[in-house]
């Protein structure tokens, strides 16, 4: 876990209590497009072929996968030239 997602897991204010899991990008992204998580935010590095399957599934679910730095304005982008991810955040 880098700094940047501790520090932005420490500013959520919540009552609910907050549960971290080591597994996969794309599998916990899929918790979220099942209801088992509320967020995702991955605030490192991914590449396209991390996340293509599972933005698939959480778009299905009617939820959100996008740019990080741009929340609630730019979706995640594929097929670019560079096939690096920007960070990201994923809510249901």
């Amino acid at each position: 876990m880098s700094s940047d997602t501790q520090i932005f897991i420490d500013s959520i204010n919540t009552n609910k209590v907050k549960k971290l899991i080591s597994i996969g990008s794309s599998l916990k992204i899929c918790l979220v497009a099942e209801g088992e998580a509320d967020i995702y935010p991955r605030l490192g590095r991914t590449m396209e072929w991390d996340t293509a399957a599972a933005h698939a599934i959480i778009n299905e679910a009617g939820a959100s996968i996008e740019e990080y730095a741009n929340k609630g304005q730019y979706k995640l982008r594929y097929n670019k030239k560079i096939l690096l991810n920007k960070w990201l955040y994923v809510e249901s």
